[in-house]
C-alpha cells in the first residue's frame, strides 16, 4: 500500500509542478467587468481602452461573426506598419447583448479605426472660446483660464459615453455630466467638451 502512493505521488507531484510552470489553471485577465455602458478610458501615456456596448435584440443583425470581423478589422488596420497599434483585449456576447474592450496605443489610432474625430490637445483654443463651467458650476470661457497655474488638456466628442481620465477635471461644458474628479458622462446632444490637468 505505501509504494502504491509512493507512486501516485511521484507522478502527481511532477504534473503540478509543470501546471504551475506553465500557468496553468491561470484564470483570464477580466476588463469589461460590469460596465454596461460605451466608456473611454484615456491613459497617462495618451493610449485608449474602450469598452464598447451594443444591444442587438431589437435588429435583425447577425452577430454570430462579429468577433471574428473584429479581429480581421484589426488586424487589416494593424498591418505590418502598426502593429499592436490596436489590440481585443475581450468578447462579451449574451441575449444578443455584445461588449468589447479594445485598447488602442493613441487616439490618432483610435479615431483613424473608429472613424471618429475626437481630439485631444494641450491648445486650449483648439476649439474657439467656448464656454465652460468649472467645478464649482461657475462659468468661464477658454480664454478665461489662468494657463501659468497648471497644464492643462482638452479634450472633446460628440458621442455619448461615460469617459475616465488620468487626471483630474477642472472644466467642462454643457454636454457634460460630471461623475467624479475623473469620469464624465458625455450626452451625444452636440460636441462636449471638458479640461483637465
Amino acid at each position: 500500500m505505501f509504494k502504491f502512493k509512493k507512486k501516485i505521488i511521484g507522478f502527481i507531484l511532477p504534473v503540478l509542478v509543470l501546471c504551475l510552470l506553465t500557468a496553468c489553471g491561470k484564470k483570464k485577465e477580466k476588463y469589461i467587468g460590469d460596465i454596461n455602458e460605451n466608456t473611454i478610458t484615456i491613459n497617462e501615456d495618451g493610449s485608449i481602452r474602450e469598452i464598447a456596448c451594443e444591444n442587438f435584440s431589437d435588429t435583425n443583425f447577425d452577430i454570430s461573426g462579429l468577433k471574428d470581423d473584429i479581429k480581421s478589422d484589426i488586424d487589416k488596420y494593424c498591418g505590418s506598419d502598426k502593429k499592436g497599434a490596436v489590440k481585443l483585449l475581450e468578447y462579451k456576447e449574451e441575449d444578443k447583448n455584445v461588449r468589447v474592450a479594445i485598447d488602442y496605443k493613441s487616439l490618432d489610432d483610435y479615431n483613424a479605426f473608429n472613424g471618429t474625430s475626437y481630439m485631444n490637445s494641450q491648445d486650449l483654443l483648439a476649439f474657439g472660446d467656448v464656454a465652460l463651467r468649472d467645478m464649482a458650476g461657475n462659468d468661464i470661457y477658454v480664454s478665461g483660464i489662468d494657463t501659468s497655474v497648471a497644464a492643462y488638456k482638452i479634450f472633446s466628442a460628440d458621442a455619448a459615453f461615460t469617459l475616465n481620465i488620468s487626471g483630474e477635471i477642472v472644466y467642462y461644458n454643457g454636454h457634460v455630466n460630471i461623475n467624479s474628479s475623473n469620469s464624465a458622462r458625455f450626452d451625444g446632444l452636440g460636441n462636449a467638451v471638458i479640461i483637465y490637468k
